[in-house]
């Protein structure tokens, strides 16, 4: 065959091809037609693409669901965070704790605001809860 007809050839399947996915314009469409008429080969050729595609589309393929790929990667790193437990509970309690020390600073920054706007009567240090008590004077405080 000639380098045209072999051209012709080429354009013609991907005519074929794309009449499967799209409509062809008049022009194409009877240009396919033409050919099909007079080419035994691109008969097989459609009824192989066919055949193929119904095969597919039988088989009742399953879509992902939408964000599949951020849903495995999300799977995978929690899975990398559970191999190593202590980790995981040392995150935990960091969480915990945060919010405990953030609401006792708050609540000692609200008490010395308190003690500081009594007046004159407190020192800075009963007002920052300070003393200047030893060790030893400690312990001999009766507690109960």
């Amino acid at each position: 065959m000639n380098k045209k007809g072999m051209e012709m050839n080429k354009n013609i399947l991907k005519l074929l091809y794309r009449s499967f996915d799209s409509k062809l314009n008049e022009k194409e469409q009877n240009q396919l037609n033409i050919a099909l008429k007079k080419s035994a080969q691109l008969r097989r050729e459609k009824e192989q693409i066919t055949t193929q595609r119904k095969a597919l589309s039988g088989t009742g393929g399953q879509s992902f669901k939408p964000f599949f790929a951020e849903r495995v990667i999300k799977q995978i790193i929690s899975q990398k965070e559970r191999e190593n437990g202590l980790e995981a509970f040392y995150e935990a309690i960091k969480h915990v704790f945060r919010r405990f020390a953030v609401v006792g600073a708050i609540v000692m920054l609200i008490l010395v605001t308190y003690n500081l706007g009594i007046g004159d009567n407190f020192s800075q240090e009963e007002a920052f809860y300070a003393s200047d008590l030893t060790y030893e004077e400690l312990q001999q405080l009766p507690l109960f």
